[in-house]
């Protein structure tokens, strides 16, 4: 659900609350339809400026129906989150010389602090379409540019209430992370008569819970049928690109994104993903060359750190030191962000003393390890706090200090990783491969993937991925790994979730493209599931690269069936050799059904 005042309606694909003939409130209307107990939200007013919270509070107490508590900055509403949940977030966009609003509520997002049914309402004098894009992004519930009406804000909220009532149930099921049951009970709502105006919020809400449970198909097919209705709906727009990034339609993903460059509002953002769609296809300088059309100042962490990364894929080290000090001297007077590229730069020395032979590392590391005393001062935040701890000891680990980062690793902190996020798990990965606790970074990279997999900023996801896989590869361990993430897709694959199974078998191959039952077992997926390009392949190359490589007779026979079934379909399956940016031959390939557990060496 999204409601914005002062902004075009049409793009946003919004309808705002109304007072009908009848005499009676839209609400009271709404309400009509559902039997409710009056009870009393818990609501967060987060406003750096005194007398705007005031008048906030002022206006929303005479309600009746809010518990309100004000803070003035982040880390205030941070630390009251690890006491109490809010139903209701209502959060200003600039707040001063920290981070912004929207940095914040992606970062409690994902480090679980704000629950999936938590309502987010922004505020902002700002109209830049950068900055609405920003908080679009961010899908919240209502969006008012000041200056607003205090009629407008009661509407608005008065609106999102009786929604938020009238999916009660499918919140409290994600709230207590029953995917499964929140799917059904929204399919149910969906099939009730839904009053007029709720209408696009139940199919949003409805769209999400399709696509976090990998049901891509039918996740983009509600967006599509709200684009038909009006093309302009933003938030339907990325809801379908993001489906078809998922079901690896990267092409398709691309021309969406390139048609998005002429929209203000989303200018920077189809940019920073078409550079991640590059990246992923090792295509380093054409990636570089989307994130330059984003100024430096404007740049986020995730997309500065996916810059530094084409950097250094290019060996362009200097380049890349440069951006990342850019960015700090850009924030001085932003004390979190400027911590948080901080962090990044020290992390960036870290990744070139791993590049060194042992007698050349220490520049590298005195460096990293300056830095990293610069970020972690005075740090009352436990995340960060943890962030530095696990930093200073992977550098001691590589000075060859391991008494030192043995000590780091003590700490009482170190192992309550339920909210750490997924850079620091790969950090603390790479230090206890180096102490010999093996298992323990096994342990470690499994919990990075898996955080990964859920971090809505695709940057960060793809920097991430492109750091785990040179990780694991480091560590010896992409055999294993491999054989691991082909199980998953086997599993996928039998319960014909063919989208998630296809995501597996295309690790699997990248990870370990010698092994060509993985190739043959993403072939076959792609057949079955009638995807004739999925991310990097499509099925006329894999074919062509499978037959100079099959290595057993098994395999050619798996390989001669799977070639009869695509030419059945030609036109379809492989009327296309390559994707328009494909990887060169160095880039690996993917597999099929499995007539068992196919690893096939």
């Amino acid at each position: 659900m999204m409601i914005c005042i002062t902004i075009d309606r049409i793009a946003l694909g919004v309808q705002s609350p109304v007072r009908l003939n009848t005499g009676r409130s839209y609400t009271s209307m709404l309400n009509s339809f559902i039997t409710v107990n009056i009870m009393s939200y818990r609501l967060a007013i987060v406003e750096d400026n005194a007398t705007a919270r005031s008048s906030i509070r002022s206006h929303l107490l005479p309600m009746g129906l809010f518990t309100i508590s004000s803070f003035s900055n982040g880390p205030e509403l941070k630390s009251a989150l690890k006491r109490q949940n809010f139903e209701l977030i209502i959060m200003d966009f600039h707040l001063g010389e920290g981070k912004n609003g929207v940095e914040w509520i992606h970062q409690l997002r994902q480090s679980q602090f704000i629950r999936p049914s938590t309502g987010i309402v922004f505020i902002t004098a700002d109209r830049l379409p950068q900055t609405i894009g920003q908080i679009i992004d961010t899908q919240p519930d209502l969006l008012l540019i000041k200056p607003y009406s205090i009629a407008s804000l009661t509407r608005g909220i008065e609106h999102y209430l009786t929604y938020r009532r009238f999916v009660s149930k499918v919140l409290h099921a994600l709230d207590n992370d029953n995917l499964k049951g929140a799917l059904s009970l929204v399919a149910t709502v969906s099939t009730r008569k839904i009053p007029p105006k709720l209408k696009n919020d139940v199919q949003k809400l409805h769209a999400r819970i399709l696509f976090q449970s990998g049901r891509i198909k039918e996740a983009k097919a509600i967006y599509e049928s709200v684009l038909v209705v009006s093309e302009k709906v933003l938030w339907a727009q990325w809801g379908k690109i993001k489906c078809e990034y998922l079901a690896g339609n990267w092409s398709d993903c691309k021309t969406a994104l390139t048609d998005l460059l002429n929209n203000g509002l989303a200018r920077d953002k189809a940019f920073e993903w078409l550079a991640c769609l590059s990246f992923e296809q090792q295509a380093w300088s054409q990636a570089e060359f989307y994130l330059d059309h984003i100024k430096t100042s404007e740049l986020s962490v995730p997309a500065t750190r996916l810059k530094s990364l084409t950097y250094q894929k290019q060996e362009k080290i200097i380049e890349g030191i440069d951006l990342l000090q850019k960015k700090r001297d850009y924030n001085r007077s932003a004390r979190d962000r400027f911590n948080d590229f901080t962090f990044e730069l020290a992390e960036f020395y870290l990744s070139i003393a791993e590049e060194q032979p042992h007698t050349n590392r220490a520049e590298s590391l005195q460096q990293s390890k300056k830095l990293i005393g610069i970020a972690g001062r005075n740090q009352g935040d436990h995340q960060q706090t943890q962030k530095k701890d696990y930093m200073l000891a992977y550098v001691a680990s590589l000075e060859g200090d391991y008494d030192k980062a043995q000590q780091y690793l003590s700490q009482d902190h170190m192992d309550a990783l339920l909210r750490t996020d997924a850079s620091t798990l790969i950090v603390a990965a790479k230090t206890h491969n180096v102490l010999g606790n093996t298992e323990k970074a096994k342990e470690l990279l499994a919990m990075a993937h898996e955080k990964n997999q859920f971090d809505d900023d695709m940057s960060a996801q793809t920097s991430n991925e492109s750091v785990l896989t040179t990780t694991e590869k480091a560590m010896g361990m992409q055999e294993e790994r491999a054989l691991e993430l082909n199980d998953t897709g086997m599993r996928m694959f039998i319960a014909k979730d063919y989208v998630r199974a296809m995501y597996y078998f295309y690790q699997a191959y990248q990870m370990s493209p010698h092994i060509h039952a993985f190739g043959l077992n993403l072939l076959q997926c792609m057949l079955e599931s009638r995807h004739p390009a999925y991310r990097t392949y499509t099925v006329a190359f894999l074919l062509q690269r499978l037959s100079h490589n099959a290595d057993s007779e098994s395999n050619h026979k798996r390989l001669r069936q799977l070639r009869l079934q695509a030419e059945k379909d030609s036109d379809y399956f492989l009327a296309k050799a390559t994707l328009d940016s494909g990887p060169g031959e160095s880039a690996p390939a993917v597999a099929s059904e499995p007539d068992s557990v196919q690893t096939g060496q």
